[in-house]
């Protein structure tokens, strides 16, 4: 299992100056290559971290927020040779695929005419892409619709999203050997429906991955420092915490310990 990270930001003012890269991040995991949330610039980036994009053969969108999904669209034209292959899977949530509440579908009918499928989830239904199973998890975020991921195949991965922690978030990823967090902020600032580090060690002490590793910094984050915020998580929870770093691979089965190791 390999992750790559296309990019770090999240909040507006990082996304709008684009403090840290938003290009969402890559999941291989048992033959498929999975771009979850190809933010702005996740095309730009992708070339830059000499990431083969061309080999993909799905992209997620979690929800309708322009961070999560900007480039989705050219994500499918390489995965569909523009549109000339009728190839590969989409997954998103009600709002991404057909819009509502205020938003609009993010994914044109021709892109979705390209793709082999595409799936509208909610919490608690199931995919496959091959070999691989996806479950919704429920988020609690300011895009009501928003939804989390667990990615099971030899091994299991959770992604939280957006969100705020709530009491029963943990339930969807118990037995998960690794966790993805958006960690918005650091401890001691709030910002309702997104996690802070202090709702980070609540999720993930009552997970216990292998390995927790945390993205998707704002400003007040990125201020605090971000490798010390995973410190001050991973010595609450015990479980060890990488904070990701734009254009990082991170290869999570390179020793007998699970520990993994993690290449800038």
């Amino acid at each position: 299992m390999r992750l790559t990270f296309l990019g770090t930001g999240g909040g507006r003012v990082v996304v709008m100056k684009q403090l840290k890269a938003t290009g969402g991040w890559v999941l291989e995991i048992d033959n498929e290559k999975i771009h979850i949330d190809p933010g702005p610039g996740a095309l730009v980036r992708a070339r830059q971290y000499r990431t083969k994009i061309e080999r993909l053969t799905a992209v997620v969108v979690s929800h309708a927020h322009p961070d999560h999904y900007t480039d989705a669209e050219m994500m499918i034209e390489v995965m569909t040779e523009g549109g000339r292959k009728r190839k590969g899977v989409l997954i998103g949530n009600e709002h991404v695929i057909n819009g509502g509440d205020g938003y609009r579908p993010v994914v044109s009918p021709f892109h979705l005419n390209a793709l082999e499928a595409y799936h509208v989830l909610t919490p608690n239904r199931k995919v496959r892409i091959g070999n691989i199973e996806v479950l919704a998890t429920e988020t609690r975020h300011t895009e009501p619709k928003g939804i989390g991921l667990v990615f099971k195949g030899s091994r299991t991965l959770g992604y939280t999203s957006d969100g705020e922690y709530f009491k029963g978030q943990e339930k969807y990823f118990q037995g998960c050997d690794y966790l993805v967090l958006n960690v918005l902020r650091p401890k001691g600032i709030k910002w309702p429906k997104h996690m802070n580090s202090e709702q980070a060690v609540k999720l993930i002490s009552a997970v216990k991955p292998k390995i927790a590793i945390i993205n998707h910094f704002g400003l007040l984050m990125l201020k605090a420092g971000v490798d010390k915020e995973a410190k001050w998580i991973e010595e609450q929870t015990g479980v060890k915490v990488i904070a990701a770093k734009d254009g990082m691979t991170i290869n999570l089965e390179n020793t007998p310990e699970g520990l993994g190791k993690w290449i800038r």
